[in-house]
């Protein structure tokens, strides 16, 4: 990667899915500092270690399933949990006149964390990205970040034989 960034073919490395020991022999091996690492992050799976490890090394986070990923279900064949349907998210929701999802995703904003919600719908796609001219309350922000459960929905056990790979991230 580092070989096509100097031939101006790639302005930025990113990483994906890649865990704090990982990214930490990245960091002692390589030339160009990776710029991004993409992870699953929602209020269950808040990965705050792995967010502090990185924004203490200057790589910026970008969120992926940000409201869940119910669409994963049958590919998974199992059950995800609904993120737009918890109470506290619902709650906050009604008292800001906003939508779960803009609940959700201001959430990770005020986290300094980029998102990449997902939405073919017109209107949501809308409304997934007015979500600059309101803020959650520090009491919001903690009730919230109080709904980590470590629960990884994305866990890529429907690729066979991966969990079992040495370098298996999760």
């Amino acid at each position: 990667m580092e070989a096509i960034a100097d031939a101006g073919l790639a302005r930025s490395i990113g990483l994906s899915n890649f865990n704090q020991r990982q990214i930490q022999r990245v960091l002692d091996n390589c030339r160009i500092k990776p710029a991004n690492l993409q992870i699953e992050n929602h209020i269950y799976l808040q990965q705050t270690g792995l967010v502090k490890f990185c924004k203490a090394n200057g790589i910026t986070v970008t969120a992926y399933s940000p409201l869940g990923s119910k669409g994963i279900e049958k590919l998974l064949n199992r059950e995800v949990p609904d993120l737009l349907d918890n109470p506290v998210v619902k709650e906050i929701a009604q008292r800001q006149d906003r939508t779960p999802a803009q609940v959700l995703l201001r959430h990770l904003l005020q986290r300094g964390i980029a998102t990449i919600p997902k939405s073919t719908n017109v209107d949501r796609l809308r409304q997934n990205i007015a979500l600059f001219d309101f803020e959650l309350t520090d009491a919001d922000m903690a009730v919230l970040n109080g709904l980590d459960q470590n629960v990884r929905i994305c866990d890529f056990a429907f690729f066979p034989g991966i969990t079992k790979h040495p370098e298996f991230p999760f």
